[in-house]
């Protein structure tokens, strides 16, 4: 099996997990922005993001460790090797995380109310525990992913959010319609989450605190730590519009930004994480084993296939924006839905820097990673700062476009730098051409109820972008006859020879 049919078979047992969580979050985003005021929509999406920014704070960049020391772990010959790996990992991260939660508990105490609203400082405080518990997760999360346990870190992931959502509506009924609800019923059940998944590491006895290993943790926070400002300056930049929106336009503004952002969200979610979570450990493999130049080989033709599918997904929810917002979110939403497609826009090519990290992280070139994110952010809010007084809500969502393309052209030249491999500029170039004709010629048909109109619109995009490549593009003629051949070997009787699928070539 070629790298790339293994990256994408890995590829797809993700993607069913999270075509799960963006079923399950497209049932409770109707339900909290039926539930919420688009005031207090707003205000729940300040607090999420706060304790996202805290909890990068308390990861300190571990989740990257955990990826980038487990081979030389997994080699070890030592039998003590794995436990200090998981014990250090581990409990390091929960130290760290309580030690942040305490420090923020203590700076929202002391604030005063002419700063944060008594109630507001009350949810913040609520939501404290959301810090370590998210913090462990995510070294739950990356053990999973590195040891390829797919089925286990889907169930897990699907039960947590489904958990949480039912958790919140027996609140609703049981105690009160309101945020302090809604982080309550968070707290409960991603705490039984991650208490569910110890068990088994100390069945195996892979924890103990015996076996922290101080000197492995200071080489753990030697390599995160830079990794950590990359992500937190990724959270400025994906987050930090929230706060200026909120102090040019209000809490209902942030409530529409934060409504078409959610949708946008699952978009990038579906389109990155799958391809994100399988890319990195087959690309390590195909380094230790094949080496630099097929390493680089997966990332180029990836790459390809990710603008052409990136190219249709942007111009699909262009065309439904109006409908997807008015029948996930009512029509409380309506204004909302002008943002989507710049947010679409930008977080779908914000996912292709899953692409250029590969060759940074290899190389250990971390600081450089940090540094453009670091630039990326510092843009948006310029933009904002910029944008907002004058065109209103919209301009955050400008400035969050622009901000991700200057982010991923910053990101493409440090990574080609360190790890160089082919842009398909021609073909990007066709992708973008049978976008937009698609979208000129589909967003002239009006059909008046949501739903038919989203399955009329989305089906034409589809088979019109297809149709055109089909007649500009010949690699993706190539595609879709391998495509043909192995869906006529699935066909075939049970034990016969499928078709062998030859490489496409490059036009």
């Amino acid at each position: 099996m070629t790298a790339l049919k293994k990256l994408y078979l890995e590829s797809s047992h993700y993607l069913s997990g999270r075509v799960a969580l963006m079923a399950l979050g497209f049932i409770s985003f109707p339900l909290y922005t039926r539930v919420f005021s688009v005031s207090d929509y707003g205000i729940m999406s300040l607090v999420l993001n706060t304790v996202m920014v805290l909890t990068a704070f308390s990861k300190l960049g571990m989740q990257n460790a955990v990826q980038r020391f487990y081979p030389d772990y997994a080699k070890s010959e030592d039998p003590t090797a794995f436990r200090r790996y998981y014990s250090t990992l581990f409990f390091g991260a929960g130290l760290i995380g309580a030690i942040c939660m305490v420090l923020y508990l203590g700076t929202v105490y002391v604030m005063p109310n002419a700063v944060v609203r008594p109630y507001l400082k009350f949810v913040l405080a609520f939501a404290s525990a959301l810090i370590v518990i998210r913090t462990l997760r995510s070294m739950q999360m990356n053990l999973m992913q590195i040891e390829r346990k797919t089925i286990l870190l889907n169930v897990s992931d699907v039960v947590n959010r489904a958990g949480t959502i039912a958790t919140v509506i027996l609140l609703f009924y049981v105690w009160q319609r309101g945020l302090k609800s809604f982080f309550l019923g968070t707290l409960i059940f991603e705490g039984i989450v991650v208490l569910a998944l110890v068990p088994p590491l100390l069945k195996k006895k892979l924890l103990s605190l015996r076996s922290f290993d101080t000197r492995f943790f200071r080489t753990v926070i030697a390599f995160s730590a830079p990794l950590m400002w990359a992500e937190l300056a990724w959270l400025v930049l994906d987050t930090g519009d929230r706060y200026l929106i909120q102090h040019f336009l209000g809490n209902e503004a942030v409530g529409y930004y934060a409504a078409a952002y959610n949708v946008a969200y699952h978009v990038q979610d579906l389109v990155s994480m799958p391809l994100g979570l399988a890319l990195f450990p087959v690309f390590m493999k195909l380094w230790s084993t094949e080496g630099e130049q097929a390493a680089a080989t997966l990332l180029s033709r990836s790459l390809d296939h990710f603008v052409m599918g990136a190219v249709l997904i942007v111009c699909t929810f262009t065309v439904v924006s109006r409908d997807l917002i008015v029948l996930l979110a009512s029509h409380k939403f309506e204004a909302a839905h002008v943002l989507l497609p710049w947010l679409v826009s930008g977080l779908v090519i914000s996912a292709g820097q899953i692409f250029f990290k590969p060759g940074l992280l290899v190389h250990k070139k971390v600081f450089k990673v940090a540094r453009v994110t670091f630039s990326a952010a510092v843009i948006n809010i310029l933009l904002n700062v910029l944008l907002l007084p004058r065109i209103g809500v919209k301009g955050a969502a400008i400035a969050t476009l622009l901000s991700y393309v200057a982010w991923i052209l910053m990101m493409a030249k440090e990574s080609l730098a360190v790890l160089h491999f082919g842009l398909e500029f021609k073909a990007y170039a066709k992708y973008l051409l049978a976008g937009v004709a698609v979208v000129l010629l589909v967003s002239r048909i009006q059909v008046s109820a949501p739903i038919p109109s989203i399955l009329i619109k989305g089906t034409v995009c589809l088979f019109m972008y297809a149709g055109i490549l089909c007649i500009i593009h010949a690699q993706f003629r190539g595609l879709v006859r391998d495509g043909s051949k192995w869906l006529a070997g699935l066909g075939q009787p049970f034990g016969s020879t499928p078709p062998v699928v030859g490489a496409t070539s490059k036009e």
